[in-house]
């Protein structure tokens, strides 16, 4: 029964007749996927169903780091795909969820019992929202995630809620699993064996992918383009090591002057980038900046580089003219005498453009 005299079939809730069938068509569905992004759409979406809750969301334990990412979330009829990194829920702030990953056993919380976990009462209450199920996703015996099906209704999950629950956590744990070890294959392929960070292709296809959301949404969209500067003469000093162990210096210094959800690539030899998605040309140029100086650091004042700024301004603009631009820029400012980052000619880059 749901609080309020409602039913079960109030909730909407899938009957246990049709639990077996749906669950054998997921399997199915999921089996057949390697994209973790198709098996995290279509798996919450479904959960949310057949359980008749008003969300489901799926979460990665990164173990390392003692907290939960979200990867999916399923809320009422919505669906949002995180692939670089969710919401962030520290373990060490939800105790009982920690419990539920370390015991592998579900728990529910339900916000009018007081006595349940407050960290998780306060996470209902700031969703507006009464019912909270946890369930372990458990893959060859090693905890991976999370599942949570969250329900507006102040509802109390059955021992068939909870069994079927299970079911689908051992469905959805493996093709996890599977995908993630797929994606870790496909992201060593697309990385820089020198300098860990992602490679020409990987670029070439996340600057298609930035360029298309800028002129669909709006969102400013920058690049920075960067080149070690002295590369040749480093190598002639020192050897190849000594070459590479800066280009390294340069690829760190990045790395730690961008966000997240920026992307660092070498697109080969000294040339680097950087796509700046949601980020102004003044953004970029403050990355650069903190990047030149973190890089002088690393180098005890031996390594700068040469960079150029570009910023689509124009919706007919394509990835190659905001990467041309770019690196016009930086061609600029390795002439000019190098380490120092220049802004694109935007009047030019919009005549490039309509070329």
């Amino acid at each position: 029964m749901v609080k309020g005299g409602g039913t079960r079939a109030d909730t909407g809730i899938v009957a246990p007749a049709n639990r077996l069938q749906a669950l054998l068509d997921l399997s199915h569905r999921l089996s057949s996927s390697l994209d973790l992004n198709d098996v995290l759409r279509d798996f919450s979406e479904r959960a949310a169903e057949l359980t008749g809750a008003t969300a489901a969301e799926i979460s990665r334990w990164k173990r390392d780091e003692n907290n939960l990412v979200m990867l999916v979330e399923y809320l009422q009829g919505k669906d949002e795909i995180t692939v670089g990194g969710g919401q962030v829920y520290p373990l060490d702030d939800y105790p009982a969820t920690k419990l539920v990953l370390e015991t592998q056993e579900p728990k529910q919380i339900r916000f009018s019992d007081e006595t349940a976990d407050p960290s998780e009462r306060g996470f209902l209450a700031r969703r507006g929202l009464n019912a909270l199920l946890m369930l372990p996703l458990v893959a060859r015996g090693e905890t991976i995630g999370l599942m949570e099906v969250i329900d507006t209704e102040d509802r109390d999950f059955d021992d068939a809620d909870v069994d079927f629950c299970r079911a689908l956590c051992d469905v959805v744990a493996t093709a996890v699993r599977n995908a993630m070890l797929y994606s870790e294959v496909e992201e060593l392929a697309a990385r820089d064996r020198l300098t860990g960070l992602y490679n020409r292709r990987l670029f070439e296809e996340q600057l298609e992918v930035a360029v298309a959301r800028s002129v669909r949404t709006g969102e400013e969209l920058s690049l920075l383009v960067v080149d070690l500067d002295g590369l040749k003469r480093i190598n002639d000093l020192g050897g190849h090591p000594a070459g590479d162990e800066a280009l390294c210096a340069l690829a760190e210094a990045l790395r730690t002057s961008t966000r997240t959800t920026d992307v660092c690539c070498r697109l080969g030899g000294d040339e680097f980038a950087v796509i700046l998605s949601a980020s102004l040309s003044d953004a970029a140029l403050g990355v650069a900046e903190r990047a030149q100086d973190r890089l002088a650091e690393l180098g005890r004042g031996q390594y700068s580089f040469s960079g150029g700024v570009a910023r689509l301004v124009e919706a007919h603009a394509g990835a190659y003219d905001l990467y041309r631009a770019a690196d016009i820029a930086a061609y600029r400012a390795k002439a000019a005498g190098g380490a120092q980052t220049l802004m694109g000619i935007e009047t030019h880059f919009q005549a490039e453009a309509t070329t």
